[in-house]
């Protein structure tokens, strides 16, 4: 029965998980906190998850399904000026993203040394590319630990969307929301206004991207997929819907509910002695992310904190997701992110690879 949960189901334990995240959301959002419907699901399941881990089941489609609403929205801010906009910050994004791996590359080396750990382990744990996409990667390269990978993840993630906003908002001065939702004037609180005729072609269309996307194992099929359509249905002159606020927050507590569930803990001895190194070098990136962003706003056009969340080294979904709960510009914020994590995927893995197989072969002979 338990089985049944874990393979697709939608079970009592998976129902229990979406209670607590419920509860997390509510309390979060009742306190005034920062993305309540993220952060407050993430805390809850992921403390629960520690007392009664072996009462409770989760079902990744729920998350698939919270991309899949985020996508929708985020690629509804793709306008033709938006485009023009993006192509202009391509070489910031290219210089911005290398020198923020440089640094994680410094701070990877440090840890592999004190931690003891392989270099890819270090590597892949540390680079700001995405939870699910730096593990899928780790079980791909020989010599790294996936527990780890996902443990250094999941903690980098948890410290961002934790300190992230509290800096854009605070040291900033952007100002906040209680729901991402809020971030957006006419918006629905439950209905979709939206034809019909677009909604089943929209849904065709970004139904067959993210299955040839995880056929080719794009990153992100569940978000991309929507996003992409969105957007290619704004320039082509038919409108985009806007998620109406009720799915909006529900996307984001099945992507903090995801998070919080889905952190490993496999070695809690090793883990214990990594906290404090893990969250002094993601502090240090943050710190890193916000000199850089501080350092360019002379030369760009773009407001700081913008600039700040475009290099926060933070998913995709978190960032932007707190882009849309600041005010900030979206499709910047979300270009910058898109770009980072294609970089690492498409460059950086195949180097990755060729370098463990040329290791494993030279000490095979």
């Amino acid at each position: 029965m338990v089985k049944g949960f874990v393979s697709g189901g939608f079970g009592p334990l998976v129902l229990a998980v979406l209670g607590i995240a419920g509860a997390g959301g509510f309390l979060f959002y009742y306190s005034g906190l920062y993305l309540p419907w993220m952060l407050g699901p993430l805390f809850f399941v992921m403390a629960a998850k520690m007392k009664f881990g072996k009462y409770m089941q989760w079902n990744s489609k729920l998350r698939n399904a919270g991309l899949i609403m985020l996508g929708l929205q985020l690629g509804s801010s793709f306008t033709s000026d938006a485009v023009a906009q993006m192509a202009k910050y391509l070489p910031v994004m290219f210089f911005t993203t290398v020198i923020i791996i440089l640094f994680t590359v410094l701070t990877a080396i440090f840890l592999m040394k004190r931690m003891k750990l392989t270099l890819n382990t270090s590597l892949l744990g540390s680079f700001p590319g995405g939870l699910s996409q730096m593990v899928v990667l780790s079980e791909e390269i020989e010599d790294a630990d996936e527990s780890i990978v996902a443990f250094m993840q999941t903690l980098r993630i948890i410290l961002v969307i934790s300190i992230v906003p509290w800096l854009v908002v605070h040291v900033m001065s952007a100002q906040p929301s209680t729901g991402a939702a809020s971030a957006i004037v006419h918006r629905s609180t439950f209905v979709f206004h939206y034809s019909w005729m677009h909604a089943i072609l929209m849904a065709a269309v970004f139904s067959s991207i993210i299955f040839f996307g995880k056929k080719i194992n794009f990153p992100l099929p569940f978000m991309l997929g929507p996003l992409l359509t969105a957007a290619a249905f704004n320039l082509s002159g038919f409108e985009a819907p806007q998620i109406p606020v009720f799915w909006l927050n529900l996307s984001q507590l099945l992507i903090g509910a995801h998070l919080g569930y889905t952190l490993k803990i496999n070695n809690p001895r090793l883990f214990r002695k990594m906290f404090g190194m893990i969250f002094v070098i993601n502090v240090l990136l943050i710190g890193f992310c916000y000199l850089v962003s501080s350092g360019l706003k002379s030369y760009l056009s773009l407001p700081v904190s913008e600039l700040f969340l475009s290099l926060a080294p933070g998913g995709v979904a978190e960032m932007s997701v707190t882009a849309l709960s600041v005010h900030s510009n979206v499709s910047i914020v979300t270009s910058f992110h898109l770009f980072r994590i294609l970089f690492i995927l498409f460059l950086l893995s195949p180097v990755m690879k060729f370098i463990a197989g040329r290791r494993k072969r030279e000490q095979l002979k």
